[in-house]
């Protein structure tokens, strides 16, 4: 390789170098202004959710075992799937961890 071919090499190099330095700089600052103050809603966000999705699901078993809507009966099957949901998770967690 030529000298003159390396020097361009070398500037080229240089100047990609520069704009990648630039483009996470640009998005670190971007990131600690936009995205991270909202980090702890967007979970609250999140979890409201899977417990509104968990409650739909649970209410839809409970219908599929006959078991009528605002009974007592329909109120304790509720009860019982979230406590076996809880149980699952925990045994889960157990595991993992």
């Amino acid at each position: 390789m030529s000298p003159k071919t390396r020097e361009i090499a070398n500037r080229v190099y240089d100047h990609i170098e520069v704009g990648v330095s630039a483009i996470l700089f640009a998005f670190a600052i971007y990131f600690a202004a936009f995205v991270f103050p909202n980090v702890s809603e967007t979970q609250a966000q999140r979890e409201i959710i899977r417990v509104q999705e968990i409650a739909a699901e649970n209410e839809v078993f409970c219908e599929k075992l006959d078991l009528k809507r605002g009974t007592s009966k329909y109120n304790q099957c509720l009860l019982d799937i979230g406590q076996f949901r809880l149980n699952v998770e925990k045994r889960v967690l157990d595991f993992v961890y």
